[in-house]
């Protein structure tokens, strides 16, 4: 059954029930018996050192329609497809990231002098390259496994072209590190502390940003992926869905039924006023 629910809905939008109750409510909407269900997307991250979790719900309306779909102001639907797919994208990488780092890896910056710009995008990601090589190369002596990365590239746009990395920390001493670096007199690296609660989705976020139309970032394979998310049309219904929306206290008391053992964080709602539906945004952890 081919079911309408992949819409940017952020942008239109400004205790556990059986499998049996599932398959029932997907016939209804596929029936017509009615006009929407919500769906619930939960993704649940586990930081590979603490072993934290990050939870993230997100509830949206699926229809059965296409035309039922809601439409975005002064955007086709090609575009609003593409910033769908760009905040995922987005929220892609801070799973990333919040699985695979935590306390005591690095946050650095690398730049170079005026004598040693690279000439081009391309030169500047092969020194790059290179400087991860020397890095594997150190650590291999060592004994020790190739590093975890993820580094953003500013070039485009810039006077002095520089990137951050976000990168392994163990068996690091950041004076060895910042002296393989041959490009520039003021590396920058720092140790990681997360928070508490939502791990380095500051720092995600961050890297996350397009700098000024270089590829957005660039990652290791070693990298453990984000799980895929789990979906659902029977975790919420529609009556629960609005009140939850209407009222802030019932929407952070719902949340911690339907995920127990999970501390709520925040939420947001967005309401669309063309067919009265809502969408919820959620994140709550477990330490």
């Amino acid at each position: 059954m081919k079911k309408y629910d992949n819409y940017d809905y952020e942008e239109a939008f400004k205790k556990y029930i059986d499998d049996t109750e599932e398959e029932r409510l997907e016939k209804l909407l596929r029936e017509g018996k009615v006009n929407c269900l919500y769906r619930t997307a939960t993704t649940k991250c586990t930081n590979i050192k603490s072993q934290t979790t990050l939870l993230e719900a997100r509830i949206y309306p699926s229809y059965p329609r296409l035309s039922d779909m809601p439409k975005t102001k002064k955007r086709p639907s090609s575009k609003a497809q593409r910033n769908l797919n760009d905040k995922n994208a987005r929220r892609y990488l801070i799973r990333l990231a919040n699985i695979n780092f935590g306390k005591g890896d690095l946050w650095c910056t690398f730049g170079w002098n005026d004598d040693k710009l690279p000439a081009d995008e391309e030169r500047a990601r092969k020194d790059i390259k290179n400087f991860i090589a020397k890095i594997n190369y150190r650590r291999k002596r060592k004994g020790l496994e190739n590093i975890k990365y993820i580094y953003v590239l500013a070039f485009d746009g810039y006077v002095r072209p520089h990137f951050h990395i976000l990168m392994t920390g163990d068996g690091m001493d950041r004076d060895e590190l910042e002296s393989l670096w041959k490009k520039c007199d003021r590396p920058n690296t720092r140790r990681i502390s997360p928070n508490d609660d939502f791990l380095i989705t500051g720092l995600g976020e961050y890297i996350s940003r397009n700098p000024h139309g270089t590829k957005r970032w660039v990652s290791s394979r070693n990298l453990k992926k984000p799980p895929e998310p789990t979906k659902s049309y029977s975790k919420f219904k529609k009556r629960r869905v609005e009140r939850m929306a209407k009222d802030h206290t019932v929407l952070e008391t719902e949340l911690t039924k339907a995920y127990p053992g999970y501390k709520f964080l925040d939420a947001e709602v967005k309401y669309n006023g063309i067919n009265a539906a809502f969408y919820i945004y959620a994140r709550m952890v477990r330490n």
